[in-house]
């Protein structure tokens, strides 16, 4: 049974990717930021849960290493994100900061922790899901938009 490790599983994409693959007989290694609020992804089989806050790069090397030391990994998906929606001048600076390494560097970092893993194997797929907001702006999200537009150019698959 093949694995798939997909980050910002709490909701939306993230949580309906993890249905599909498990639909398709795969394992799957469902995170996110917070486990207490999860009620529904705990009671499926093949579904193993982690806490991971892909804008924590200690966190991220942690999980990554428990993971690939546990097992092997064959696809990583890359959901985790979230908007911010006020104008530029009404965000902090520590809410810009937590958005660019949530949306954007979490994503790099992520990614990066798991190449030595599908070196070794000769295998391994990276996905990392953004938004058309990369390319089409609208008003209110300007940390939004420079996050997504940065993640359409820097990821490809090591193998295929």
């Amino acid at each position: 049974m093949k694995t798939i490790f997909i980050t910002g599983t709490s909701s939306g994409l993230g949580k309906a990717t993890v249905k599909f693959f498990l639909a398709n007989n795969w394992n799957v290694i469902a995170t996110m930021q917070n486990l207490d609020k999860e009620t529904e992804l705990s009671n499926l089989p093949h579904v193993t849960l982690l806490q991971l806050d892909v804008s924590n790069p200690q966190e991220i090397q942690s999980v990554i290493t428990q993971v690939t030391s546990n097992g092997h990994v064959d696809i990583v998906f890359n959901s985790a994100g979230y908007a911010l929606t006020e104008p530029l001048e009404s965000y902090s600076e520590e809410q810009i900061i937590k958005q660019m390494n949530t949306n954007l560097l979490g994503a790099i970092l992520v990614t990066k922790a798991f190449i030595p893993h599908f070196r070794i194997k000769r295998s391994g797929l990276f996905l990392t899901t953004t938004s058309i907001r990369g390319l089409v702006s609208f008003p209110l999200n300007s940390i939004y938009h420079a996050t997504q537009l940065n993640c359409f150019s820097i990821f490809n698959p090591i193998y295929q």
